[in-house]
């Protein structure tokens, strides 16, 4: 297995963990290439019923909170690329 799949494999666990806490908002990795790891981010939508302000939830916050779990344990890790759809 090379790095960037290790790595690969690695992510997908952060994102399973933090996916939760994106109040609705979907992250799925689009690829890890020398340190780099590219997500694509679809905010969630929006309901003016719900008592929680879901769409706070912006690319700079993600790649922040993938980042600081990222950098624990990916080895090689550089940076957080978030794509939005």
């Amino acid at each position: 297995m090379d790095q960037d799949t290790e790595a690969a494999a690695q992510v997908d666990v952060v994102l399973k963990k933090v996916r939760p806490s994106l109040g609705g908002a979907d992250i799925r990795l689009k690829e890890v290439r020398d340190g780099v790891v590219v997500v694509h981010f679809r905010k969630a939508l929006t309901n003016s019923s719900c008592h929680v302000d879901r769409t706070r939830t912006t690319e700079e916050v993600v790649a922040e909170v993938l980042e600081d779990e990222l950098k624990e344990i990916v080895t090689g890790f550089s940076k957080v690329l978030v794509v939005a759809e």
